[in-house]
C-alpha cells in the first residue's frame, strides 16, 4: 500500500481531519480520569499543585493549601499507614521528583496503605508522579500526580 492508499484509508476510518476534536481529548481525559481517585497538576518549579479530582475526604484535610510539600506532609499524617510514611513522603518529595524525573524516566511510583472506608480496614493505594512538562535541560517543570487503589490485587491479613 502506498502513501497516497494509506492516506485515504485512514480518512475511511478516522475522517480528513488528523487531530483528536475537544470532544474526544474530553472523553480520553474523562476515560483515565476514572481509573484514579485523585489527580493533581504539579509545578515542581514552584512547589505547588492543584486538584483535577480528589476523593472529598481528601479535600476536607487539605482544605486551601496549595504548597505541594505541606499537601504531601499533611496527608501523608492522615491518610498514609504509620509504616509507610516515611517511603511515601521521600518518593514524592518535590526535591526527589525534580531529581528522578526526566524523558527516560517518567514516572516515580510508591504504595502504600491508606485507611479503608470501613474502620480498622487499610486499602493499598499506588501513587505515581508523571511527568508532563520538561524544560530545555530536560529538567522536570510540571508532573501529574495521580492516586490508584490497587487494593484488589493486594491484601494483608485483616487489611
Amino acid at each position: 500500500m502506498d502513501l497516497m492508499d494509506q492516506k485515504i484509508k485512514h480518512e475511511e476510518l478516522w475522517g480528513a481531519e488528523p487531530n483528536a476534536t475537544e470532544d474526544e481529548l474530553s472523553d480520553i481525559i474523562g476515560s483515565l480520569s476514572r481509573l484514579f481517585s485523585s489527580t493533581y497538576y504539579v509545578n515542581l518549579e514552584q512547589d505547588t499543585y492543584r486538584a483535577v479530582i480528589q476523593l472529598r475526604r481528601v479535600g476536607d484535610v487539605l482544605g486551601n493549601e496549595v504548597n505541594y510539600t505541606s499537601a504531601i506532609r499533611i496527608y501523608a499524617q492522615y491518610f498514609v499507614h504509620p509504616e509507610d510514611q516515611a517511603e511515601y513522603l521521600q518518593a514524592m518529595d518535590v526535591e526527589n521528583l525534580r531529581r528522578e524525573l526526566r524523558w527516560w524516566q517518567p514516572c516515580v511510583a510508591v504504595e502504600y496503605r491508606r485507611p479503608a472506608e470501613e474502620p480498622g480496614k487499610w486499602d493499598w493505594v499506588r501513587a505515581s508522579a508523571v511527568l508532563a512538562r520538561a524544560g530545555e535541560d530536560d529538567a522536570p517543570l510540571t508532573a501529574v500526580y495521580v492516586a490508584q487503589d490497587i487494593s484488589s490485587g493486594r491484601r494483608l491479613p485483616n487489611t
